[in-house]
């Protein structure tokens, strides 16, 4: 077993196969009669209806338009990986009957009401939001069923073990104290260095695109609703109609009589001509996602659904040698001369050595406790904290996080001696988690090597530049 630092209280996914496409031999497998067929799994087929059906689905739940080869190859994979449980199910001979798939649907927490109870409401809301008909959300969580059961038929009944429950619970009761400061040395930097680092790195300082927008509210209040009841949803459901319908940004606004407001010049990063973070930057996600073909759209942002337009957009922009850019330049060249300081420090592993830079620096060391992996006290990233509760006594360590660099020396390590309420139960879960975590990956290369899949590269390829 590992330790405990990439495991405990840590959510693992399971049961989903994850495919290599190039191990399938990906080529034109197929005869000319079968250009509707995307990929075969044995018997099964998946046709290119199929493919189009479920990239609607993925977009949807993405909150996206555009699709990277990666989306494609995760599409596919999904695709195939339910056709192999549909096999795998046949082969188990599992069969799934409408009272089973009607308590699966009813449990899912999406269709509960606040008192946890299935609420019709709550479902045809979803069906509403998404553009969904019941037949089509029958026969997902048919298939989510089939995989269900054929993924419990090899994990239940696994346990834990003493020795594993014993070496993550020592693991789990370590403390770990510590002194550390932030290496922030001011290096003065000349004009030269400045002038040497922009002219070597112009590309580095260029806003690159820049866009304009518009967008709308479409929150209940804005489209005169008190609250969020089923006309609102529906109002939802024709404004996405209008979308299909190549309805303009304007007359939708004009139509449901929402507020018109603009988003200034911004570029990918949300950065304005100024090259200051733009007010508006949380909206430079959607506009980017947009293009001059399909340039309105809803999107969810920071909660909130909103109308979506991509005004103008104005190719790479030149930025000079300007004092933003300046400031920007002296940051970086600091933060390089601080890390060579930094590998000085931890090269030498000496307690003087650590303690020596700070008092020559006028840089405050500060003490810390940590009585287990998990309290990191909002300092330092789940990364850094392994590091740090994998380290011995008096080893100096080096930190680049956040743009800053802390310098850290190990200075006490020792085991909890309180009892931790429901350590033992958190144990056991985590070590049955991990175990079932290894049968499921062996169960994915015995499904894989059982059941050969065949890619029709041809028709693959043409689909994929068709959306």
């Amino acid at each position: 077993m590992k330790s405990l630092t990439k495991k405990i209280f840590i959510t693992i996914i399971t049961g989903i196969i994850i495919i290599v496409l190039g191990a399938w031999g990906m080529g034109d497998l197929f005869s000319t009669g079968n250009k509707n067929v995307i990929a075969e799994v044995g018997s099964k087929k998946i046709y290119i209806k199929d493919y189009l059906n479920y990239t609607r689905l993925y977009l949807r739940k993405k909150n996206n338009s555009q699709l990277l080869n990666r989306d494609h190859d995760i599409i596919l994979n999904g695709l195939i990986s339910e056709k192999i449980y549909e096999k795998f199910a046949e082969d188990l001979k599992i069969k799934i009957n409408d009272k089973s798939l009607a308590f699966f649907i009813k449990n899912d927490k999406n269709f509960k009401d606040e008192n946890g109870k299935f609420s019709r409401v709550e479902y045809e809301k979803y069906l509403l939001i998404n553009n969904l008909n019941p037949k089509t959300v029958e026969n997902f969580y048919k298939r989510e069923l089939i995989k269900k059961i054929s993924i419990e038929v090899f994990i239940n009944g696994i346990n834990d073990t003493d020795y594993h429950k014993s070496k993550l619970e020592n693991d789990f009761l370590k403390q770990v104290g510590i002194n550390y400061y932030k290496l922030n040395v001011l290096n003065k930097v000349s004009d030269q260095e400045i002038n040497k680092y922009f002219n070597k790195n112009k590309d580095e300082f260029s806003l690159g695109e820049m866009r304009t927008g518009s967008y709308a509210n479409l929150s209940h209040l804005n489209l005169g609703f008190k609250e969020e009841n089923d006309v609102y949803y529906q109002t939802i459901n024709n404004i996405e109609n209008d979308l299909i319908n190549k309805v303009r940004f304007n007359d939708i606004i004009k139509n449901y009589k929402l507020k018109n407001i603009k988003v200034e010049k911004i570029n990918k990063n949300g950065l304005n001509i100024k090259r200051i973070k733009s007010a508006q930057h949380n909206f430079s996600n959607a506009i980017f996602k947009l293009n001059r073909d399909f340039n309105t759209e809803i999107f969810n942002v920071n909660g909130a659904k909103y109308l979506v337009n991509l005004d103008n957009i104005e190719k790479t922009r030149i930025l000079k040698l300007n004092d933003q850019v300046k400031k920007e330049i002296i940051k970086i060249i600091n933060l390089q001369k601080n890390k060579q300081l930094s590998k000085k420090i931890t090269k030498s592993q000496k307690p003087e050595t650590f303690f020596n830079y700070a008092k020559n620096n006028n840089i405050e060391i500060k003490k810390v406790f940590f009585t287990n992996i998990l309290d990191d006290k909002k300092l330092f990233t789940r990364k850094n904290m392994e590091q740090i509760f994998s380290t011995n006594i008096g080893t100096n360590l080096t930190f680049l996080q956040n743009e800053s660099i802390y310098i850290v020396r190990v200075e006490k390590i020792s085991k909890n001696k309180n009892k931790i309420k429901n350590l033992d139960k958190a144990v056991s879960d985590q070590v049955k988690q991990d175990f079932k975590a290894l049968v499921l990956r062996d169960l994915d290369k015995y499904l894989i090597k059982k059941y050969p899949v065949k890619i029709n590269k041809k028709v693959f390829d043409q689909v994929k530049k068709s959306i």
